[in-house]
């Protein structure tokens, strides 16, 4: 049962025909190329597959497949810029979807907040909430429906219904500080909507419970705390039931349980990462379902949508954790592991009777490979894979590490080595992740990596402090220690790369985005000696501009946060900045940015250039001036890596030479 030759026969004008694997070096058009497949929901009565597959000009579509026929039924897609987000069957027949848009440059696609539906039929497809419902087009043969709402709304029950109506969360848009939310009802025919319940506080995140009743609310405070509230039912006051800067606790309400008395929630421990909890919202006590080394990840719902069973683990290789081993998905969630060895399986959707269900399988090697699963055959049908070309065992293994930071800090992290040969001595790419602070890397597929080992690169990432992942207090302790500690824990894990002989002491560059960009050029500020380049792709370079310029800036929540994490004091974080110390730079530098980029403007590259002119010290740059935070587009991406990887070799590849380079 093969979905390739279905989407092929659809989508082959559009530049989804097969292609055979290329001899090594793969090609770097493999590794930019977009997947085939996103992701699939099964529907209810298990008769159709929805799906997000990409088209070439860089949007998606949602196509509906027959299971029977393996033939496509109905598709749609939005017109101009706009994208297909989320997706997921509101009934046995009909389908929602978030629409999203590529504004401006920006390198990924964000949620307008709207939402459209389509029969599986491709029948009735109606835009049924958002700013354009009315008067404004919108795509291809989407017909508008409700009012015209300058709002985002964000679909609360997902689990299939045989009603016509859906419960959304609806945020009106206004200036300053965010609106309260609004629980409200919405016809997925017509579009019409009537407001059912109302959040606590400006900006919360609405819970319902297994009966669709809102319950419960979380919303972030104006110290950066996380506030926690509750109600009994409807027409009940909220109370807040933790507030984290007065108890001192983190608690991250999640869902509730199929008891409606209990509620999954992640609660901070005190130096050490989140535990998964079910709490007793009566007699607010605990119970511990998980802990580990890392944080939990997603939790995995019931087939019926009314409890989780298992929760993914981030420790080192992502797992599943299943906590509930009585019901079927338990146990088959547990067969699952033993058939995909070295890999992780889970469930993703189900049919409402539970009997038919598909499977995703993924690892650091394999992008992603979906199954249809029969229950009561016990019999896994393959489907598709996202993206078919790559071949897992021509792939690297991306290796879990563990290290010590100089005063003794654990830090983890992930080593990829070429495939073949000793593993030792390599020329190595340290990759310090973006964000910086909530984000972490992760075991998982990484196209950008895979592409890096496969020219003979071994690659390093690190979860320095400050990442997410591993407990509130160890995100905490990186808040303003830009270019100190956090750059201090790269430093020490590339000196463990050495240590440890992975790495070629004399051929270490440094390779980040983002904030990653602004390690990687303090990075080699700090230890002029120890990395011979350094590459800075869309990275921040004068930290007082950020309480000035970009994105960050446009509301007040999250300026606080920037002053919280990175600073407020212009002089100390101009100290901290690469544009005020690129004397001390001895490492070659290669610059790389959009033009559009909103969310770190070309004016902290520009800013970074002009240093570097004054100084008279030579370097390489790329700007896109159609790109965003992040080149978006598949040919700027190839332009990018092809240039991005001669750099590499001219200073640290095989042909490189083992000596110091020459002074820029």
């Amino acid at each position: 049962m093969r979905l390739h030759a279905a989407l092929c026969a659809l989508f082959l004008s559009a530049g989804f025909a097969a292609a055979d694997t290329a001899p090594p070096p793969i090609p770097i058009a493999d590794f930019v190329k977009r997947a085939e497949v996103q992701d699939i929901q099964l529907s209810p009565t298990g008769q159709h597959l929805a799906m997000t597959v990409p088209v070439e000009d860089g949007t998606t579509m949602l196509i509906v497949i027959d299971r029977e026929s393996m033939k496509p039924t109905g598709s749609i897609r939005a017109g101009g810029s706009n994208m297909i987000g989320g997706f997921w069957w509101a009934n046995d027949t009909r389908v929602i979807a978030t629409v999203a848009q590529k504004f401006g440059g920006r390198d990924k696609p964000v949620p307008t907040g709207e939402l459209f539906a389509v029969d599986a039929d491709g029948k009735n497809p109606k835009q049924i909430f958002g700013y354009r419902s009315v008067g404004e087009e919108v795509g291809s043969r989407i017909r508008k429906g409700g009012d015209q709402r300058y709002a985002s709304a964000y679909v609360l029950n997902h689990t299939p219904d045989k009603d016509k109506r859906i419960l959304v969360e609806v945020h009106e848009w206004k200036e300053g500080e965010p609106a309260v939310p609004t629980l409200e009802q919405l016809d997925i025919y017509t579009g019409t909507s009537k407001i059912v319940g109302k959040g606590p506080a400006p900006g919360a995140s609405l819970i319902l419970d297994g009966d669709n009743e809102l319950r419960a609310a979380y919303a972030m405070g104006k110290q950066n705390n996380l506030v926690f509230y509750v109600r009994a039912g409807k027409g009940t006051d909220w109370t807040v039931f933790n507030d984290s800067v007065v108890s001192g606790v983190v608690i991250q309400p999640l869902r509730f349980a199929r008891d409606n008395r209990h509620l999954y929630a992640e609660v901070s421990e005190p130096g050490q990462p989140f535990g998964l909890y079910k709490i007793n919202l009566d007699t607010r006590e605990k119970t511990l379902v998980y802990r580990g080394k890392a944080d939990p990840g997603l939790l995995l719902p019931t087939a019926d949508g009314k409890d989780a069973y298992a929760v993914a683990t981030l420790e080192g290789k992502t797992g599943i954790e299943v906590f509930d081993a009585q019901i079927p998905e338990g146990k088959m969630t547990r067969a699952l592991a033993s058939s995909f060895p070295g890999q992780t399986a889970r469930f993703t959707s189900f049919t409402r009777d539970g009997r038919y269900r598909v499977v995703e399988v993924d690892s650091d090697v394999n992008p992603g490979d979906f199954y249809f699963f029969d229950l009561e055959n016990k019999k896994a049908d393959y489907l598709v894979s996202r993206r078919r070309w790559i071949e897992p065992d021509a792939m690297a293994e991306v290796r879990p590490i563990a290290l010590k930071a100089r005063d003794g800090v654990e830090l983890n992290g992930y080593l990829t080595l070429p495939k073949g040969g000793s593993g030792k001595n390599l020329p190595l790419i340290v990759n310090p992740h973006g964000g910086p602070h909530t984000v972490r890397d992760i075991w998982e597929f990484s196209p950008e990596v895979q592409l890096l080992a496969s020219r003979g690169y071994a690659v390093l990432q690190v979860n320095f402090r400050g990442s997410g992942g591993y407990g509130h207090d160890f995100t905490t302790s990186g808040y303003r220690q830009w270019g100190v500690k956090m750059q201090d824990d790269v430093t020490d894990a590339t000196k463990w790369a050495i240590a440890e002989g992975y790495a070629d002491p004399k051929r270490i560059c440094l390779y980040g985005a983002s904030y990653g960009g602004y390690a990687a050029l303090m990075g080699a500020i700090r230890e002029p000696d120890l990395y011979r380049c350094t590459i800075g792709y869309v990275g921040v370079y004068d930290l007082p501009m950020m309480l000035d310029r970009g994105d960050l800036t446009d509301n007040l929540y999250d300026l606080n946060t920037v002053r919280l994490t990175v600073g407020e004091n212009r002089d100390e974080m101009r100290q901290r900045s690469p544009v005020a110390n690129v004397d001390k730079l001895k490492a070659a530098v290669m610059i790389v940015h959009g033009g559009r980029d909103r969310r770190v403007p070309i004016a902290q590259a520009q800013a970074l250039r002009k240093a570097l002119d004054a100084r008279g010290y030579s370097y390489e740059w790329l700007v896109k001036d159609n790109e965003g935070h992040g080149f978006y587009l598949a040919e700027n991406q190839e332009e990018l890596y092809t240039k991005l990887l001669a750099f590499l070799d001219r200073n640290i590849g095989p042909q490189a030479a083992s000596s110091a380079p020459a002074a820029p």
